[in-house]
C-alpha cells in the first residue's frame, strides 16, 4: 500500500517559482510595456492674473474639466493644482476648454462680478521635453491664453512673448542648460 505524504513547503515554494517565472515574469512584461506606449502626459494645472492690482481677481477655472485655484490681480504660479493628462506630442489644432469665474475687484470691493466666461482657446506647440504644467493666462477683456510648459514664466524658454508675460519680466541670471 502507498502512502501519500504532503508535499513539502519547500517543494511548494520552488513550484510558486516556477508558474512565476513561467507567467509572471512575461505577463508583468507585457505590462509594462503597454505602460511605454502610452502617449499621454500628466500635468499641473496653474494659473496667472495678468490683470492691473485694480482688476478682477478669478475666484476658480477649470481646463477640460480639471480645476485651478482662485488668482489675486498681477499673481499667479505659486498655486499647482493636480492634475490633467494631455497628449504626449502637440498637434495642430489643439484646444483647451476653459471657464472661469469673477470673485471681486480690489479697486471696487462692491462691483458686480462679470458673469462666468468660457472659452475655447489654442494650445501653442510643446514636445514631451518642454511638456510640463498646464498655464492658463487671464487678461483684461476676459482675454486668455493656455500655455503646456515646464518652465516657469520668468524662464527665457517660457514659450511666451515679452508682451504677454508682463508684468512678469524674463530673468536675465538664468543658466540654461
Amino acid at each position: 500500500m502507498k502512502t501519500i505524504v504532503p508535499e513539502s513547503a519547500s517543494n511548494r515554494s520552488r513550484i510558486a517559482g516556477q508558474l512565476w517565472r513561467a507567467l509572471g515574469v512575461p505577463v508583468l512584461a507585457v505590462m509594462l510595456s503597454a505602460c511605454g506606449d502610452n502617449d499621454m502626459l500628466t500635468g499641473d494645472i496653474t494659473g496667472y492674473n495678468h490683470m492691473p492690482e485694480s482688476g478682477w481677481s478669478i475666484a476658480g477655472f477649470t481646463v477640460n474639466g480639471a480645476g485651478g485655484s482662485n488668482i489675486q490681480p498681477e499673481s499667479g504660479g505659486g498655486a499647482f493644482s493636480c492634475c490633467i493628462s494631455f497628449p504626449k506630442h502637440w498637434r495642430p489644432g489643439m484646444k483647451a476648454k476653459v471657464r472661469w469665474f469673477y470673485n471681486h475687484k480690489a479697486s471696487d470691493p462692491e462691483a458686480t462680478p462679470p458673469p462666468p466666461q468660457e472659452a475655447e482657446v489654442d494650445i501653442p506647440e510643446y514636445t514631451p521635453k518642454t511638456a510640463g504644467a498646464i498655464n492658463v493666462h487671464f487678461y483684461s477683456d476676459h482675454r486668455i491664453k493656455v500655455v503646456i510648459s515646464r518652465y516657469a514664466i520668468e524662464h527665457p524658454r517660457y514659450p511666451m512673448r515679452e508682451d504677454d508675460k508682463k508684468p512678469w519680466d524674463t530673468r536675465t541670471d538664468i543658466v540654461d542648460e
